[in-house]
Order: C-alpha cells, then sequence, then structure tokens
C-alpha cells in the first residue's frame, strides 16, 4: 500500500510537509492560548507542543554528506532546550505571561514562513504545468 504523504516519484511531498507544519503550529497556538487563559489559575503548570522536528522523522528528509569537507549532521544539529527561570506565583502557577506571548509571536512569524513557502512552492508547480 502506498503511503499518502510520500509522492509515487520518491521525493517529499512539500504540500503534505506544509499542511503537517500548520496543523503543528496551531496545535500549538491552541496550547499556548491556553497557557495564557489560565495564567492566574492556582497549580497550573504551562504546556507547549513537542518539537516539530520529531514529526519529520516520517518524511525521512535527511541529508547527505557528499564531500569529506562538509559538516557532519550530528555536528550541526543541535537540541533546542527551554530555560525554566523557575518562578511561579505564590498560588503554584508557573506561566510566565512574558515567554508566553514571545512563543505567540515565534508561531505567529513561523506560520506566516510557512505559508509563504506553501503559496511559493504552489506558484512554482502553476508555472511549471503553464497555468
Amino acid at each position: 500500500m502506498m503511503d499518502p504523504s510520500r509522492p509515487a516519484t520518491g521525493g517529499v511531498d512539500i504540500f503534505g510537509l506544509s499542511q503537517r507544519r500548520m496543523q503543528w503550529l496551531e496545535q500549538r497556538e491552541q496550547a499556548l492560548a491556553s497557557n495564557i487563559a489560565n495564567a492566574d489559575t492556582p497549580d497550573y503548570v504551562a504546556s507547549d507542543m513537542t518539537p516539530f522536528e520529531s514529526a519529520l522523522a516520517e518524511f525521512d528528509v535527511g541529508l547527505t554528506t557528499t564531500s569529506s569537507r562538509h559538516i557532519p549532521m550530528a555536528a550541526k544539529r543541535r537540541a533546542r532546550t527551554e530555560s525554566s527561570d523557575g518562578e511561579h506565583s505564590p498560588d503554584g502557577n508557573g506561566v510566565s505571561l512574558e515567554t508566553q506571548m514571545q512563543l505567540v509571536a515565534e508561531t505567529s512569524d513561523q506560520q506566516r514562513l510557512a505559508t509563504s513557502v506553501y503559496s511559493t512552492y504552489r506558484t512554482m508547480v502553476n508555472n511549471v504545468l503553464g497555468k
């Protein structure tokens, strides 16, 4: 059975990847909105989505080094870690509104980029098809 997320040519399905990215960003936006809405809830702990890179594993978009002068992939990848300042309000709430608003702005930027990439790729496909 053929996987619908992979094109028959063996390449990467840019449209499918864009759709997954936008879905992930939408879910992250909902999680961040929930964090902000519960900023005054006692003992509430902020949540966030697992990194999108883990969803890329199914697309098998690994890079190959073709020269000994290339930097190995393991050396280039660095996990992004969120630092926790450990501050909690007296009621045990650990939501930092400043951090949450920064994450919302970052997510919005990522949505604009994903939409731009999708639109550009769609325009390129339409140009090739003569539409």
